[in-house]
């Protein structure tokens, strides 16, 4: 008995331990350097962007930030019923095109360095307004041969076009929206229409064009896995009509052999439940004979009715994004919006134009992206409200962290062996991006971006 009670104290004492060692001890970082494990993937570009002219200063700063993609969804003008005005026009003949608007965007794309991601749609639309417009097309290939001539214009020269080179063609956006065709503000066809736009479009374009990426759909996400351990219950119908959808369409494809070089979703929700959706994507496509397909999500922003205001913390969240993404390997993504609204949507600017918390956790991504190799952190895990991400390559080796806990300062030690820090930059209370010594703890809703020497 005697032994068997020193047993239990013994037992108790080492789960205490142990406990306050999780609590109470540094959070070490323990990063080898000299050990690549992946690349640095470009998740940190952008949908839409604050003017669409060349030289602009504003748009600098996503030059600064090696931001490599801008999404064109939500640029009107890059419509295709505003750049093919008239269905009822000869798809061949470069008179019946209008691109003189979008031309301005692309080239403004272009000049910060980045690459439009082209969306081939329409924009967010009232459907009492526009509903011709969300309709499905008279005649499926006559609409992918516009898309065609959208292609040549930008990347062959045609209709004294240019030679962009734009890679990524994303068909449609949301066309699930809602299952009320009178409240869909994307498509007011029925879910077959959709899949077959899409199969029609995706076969015609890849064999015009097979060396570039066509895929699409830009799905509404996911929500439904999170609200309970069954998609049947605790979620809104709109939610699991979703997932249906998203099922339905691979099915759809997976029997029509249709081409898919890359699958677009979206999700504004916290970074958590964003791993759970990549995890979830990832089977679903592999199931269906798409494992090959990049997974890109191409609207996303860190839960942004629920944020309060453009704060420090409100970078922190935007940065652990970031950082998740490139841990589960998500091929692309971006931030919805580029804009400077200096809203919670659109988040990188605040007012007068000045970078905001979040945008300094791009530009610290983008010097990751710039050195190109992501290293290994050995820790075999990190608690979970901290992401990190380090990154190695011929012009040095940084790391990049985020707290996003709520209120739990972590205290702070790094490993690095023969590598010690060179410089610490971190976003103060005051959301400017400043220079200070390595501390012993990373604050609640804080981040930091470290370089190293050896």
């Amino acid at each position: 008995m005697i032994q068997k009670t020193i047993g239990i104290v013994t037992a108790v004492f080492a789960f205490l331990t142990s406990l306050s060692q999780m609590i109470f001890a540094p959070n070490t970082i323990r990063i080898d350097f000299d050990s690549v494990v992946d690349e640095i993937r470009p998740v940190h570009n952008i949908g839409r962007m604050p003017e669409y002219v060349t030289e602009s200063e504003i748009n600098s700063y996503f030059t600064a930030a090696n931001m490599t993609s801008c999404r064109t969804h939500d640029i009107n003008c890059t419509d295709i019923h505003r750049i093919f005005p008239d269905f009822s026009k000869d798809a061949n003949d470069e008179s019946s095109y209008n691109f003189t608007e979008c031309d301005g965007v692309i080239a403004a794309i272009a000049d910060t360095g980045m690459e439009p991601f082209f969306r081939l749609g329409i924009s967010y639309s009232d459907p009492e307004v526009s509903g011709e417009f969300l309709a499905p097309p008279a005649d499926y290939t006559k609409w992918s041969q516009i898309c065609e001539h959208i292609i040549l214009h930008y990347n062959e020269g045609w209709a004294n076009g240019f030679d962009y080179n734009i890679r990524y063609w994303e068909i449609w956006n949301e066309p699930e929206n809602s299952d009320d065709v009178q409240d869909n503000h994307f498509w007011t066809g029925t879910d077959e229409e959709f899949f077959r736009l899409y199969d029609t479009a995706a076969k015609y374009l890849k064999e015009r064009f097979p060396q570039l990426k066509i895929g699409g759909y830009g799905s509404c996400g996911f929500y439904a896995l999170t609200k309970t351990n069954a998609v049947n219950t605790g979620a809104s119908p709109r939610n699991k009509y979703f997932i249906t959808y998203f099922n339905n369409f691979l099915d759809y494809i997976r029997e029509h052999n249709s081409p898919m070089d890359f699958f677009t979703w979206h999700s504004y929700t916290t970074t958590g439940k964003n791993a759970r959706y990549i995890e979830y994507v990832r089977e679903s496509l592999a199931n269906a004979g798409y494992g090959e397909a990049e997974i890109i999500c191409d609207e996303w922003n860190f839960n942004p009715t629920e944020n309060d205001k453009i704060d420090r913390r409100y970078g922190a969240n935007q940065t652990s994004m970031l950082l998740m993404f490139q841990n589960e390997k998500l091929d692309m993504a971006h931030y919805y919006n580029g804009d400077d609204d200096a809203t919670l949507w659109s988040g990188l600017f605040v007012e007068g134009r000045r970078p905001s918390s979040a945008y300094y956790g791009f530009r610290a991504f983008g010097q990751l992206y710039e050195l190109g190799s992501q290293a290994e952190i050995r820790n075999h895990r990190l608690p979970g409200d901290l992401y990190a991400v380090a990154a190695t390559g011929e012009n040095g080796q940084a790391l990049l962290i985020s707290n996003v806990s709520e209120k739990r300062d972590r205290k702070l030690k790094i490993d690095a062996g023969e590598y010690t820090v060179e410089k610490c930059m971190t976003v103060n209370e005051n959301c400017e991006w400043v220079e200070i010594q390595l501390p012993d703890k990373i604050e609640s809703g804080s981040m930091l971006y470290i370089t190293f020497v050896r």
